[in-house]
């Protein structure tokens, strides 16, 4: 395992080497020519498109790497958290004069020192974390993309029937459609308006008989003449006949 290792850490070594002589070739480009600044630049493009293709070549490693280097990541965290709840309890017993100032003085220098040498160290451990895992990621097949299933078609509705056309009703015997539709009349509609009917004309009285029954008004009947017995009418004053005065007689 040390001996993968080693290689691991050799590759790397001669990345690092490649990408440093790479940046002073880009620095040094305006006091060469054209010509020369590409060829060199080409050779050393060349390398470091080799060495990285090695590196691909160990998945393996580059795996333990990045979980090596995680766990230093988690570390180095742990340790900046320590060394800042120390300088916290440092500057509160400095405070109740604890430290004069120059043990505080010194003790904070140490203090900024080993932080900036923490943050130094977490930061290359997750620039490599980064770049190994690059390898990872372009070893690692792409996924097809997924074929959408085409949408079934939904069946289209049948055509509703069109209504039949109804006939108009004919009108007979010069009957409205009014009348005509009152003539039709179901047989027991018409039993039961006979009887009805019936019934009505045996409850109404004969007005004839009443009529004739009703005894007639004094005024109705006519004045006997005292006289000569003729009979007038009831308004008469004098007998039609004979002339004599009748409505003193009368009274």
């Amino acid at each position: 395992m040390e001996d993968k290792m080693s290689i691991l850490q050799e590759l790397q070594a001669q990345r690092a080497d490649v990408v440093s002589k790479l940046k002073r070739i880009d620095e040094k480009k305006s006091t060469v020519s054209v010509e020369v600044y590409e060829k060199v630049k080409k050779e050393y493009a060349d390398k470091l498109k080799g060495i990285e293709e090695e590196l691909s070549g160990h998945v393996d490693l580059l795996t333990d790497e990045i979980q090596r280097l995680k766990a230093k990541e988690e570390e180095i965290i742990q340790k900046k958290k320590d060394l800042k709840l120390n300088m916290e309890e440092v500057e509160l017993r400095y405070s109740i004069g604890e430290y004069d100032e120059d043990s505080f003085k010194k003790v904070k220098e140490e203090h900024e020192t080993g932080m900036g040498q923490f943050d130094g160290e977490l930061g290359k451990a997750r620039e490599t974390m980064s770049y190994y895992s690059s390898f990872l990621t372009s070893k690692e097949p792409k996924p097809k993309p997924e074929l959408k299933p085409e949408p079934e078609s939904e069946p289209k509705p049948e055509p509703k029937p069109e209504p039949e056309p109804t006939e108009p009703v004919k009108a007979e015997s010069g009957l409205k459609i009014d009348e005509h539709i009152l003539e039709e009349k179901l047989p027991e509609e018409e039993i039961a308006l006979e009887e009805l009917l019936s019934e009505e004309e045996a409850v109404k009285p004969d007005i004839t008989e009443e009529g004739s029954a009703e005894p007639k008004t004094e005024q109705d009947k006519g004045v006997t003449c005292p006289k000569c017995g003729h009979v007038n009418t009831a308004d008469s004053w004098y007998c039609e006949k004979c002339g004599a005065e009748i409505l003193g007689a009368s009274g």
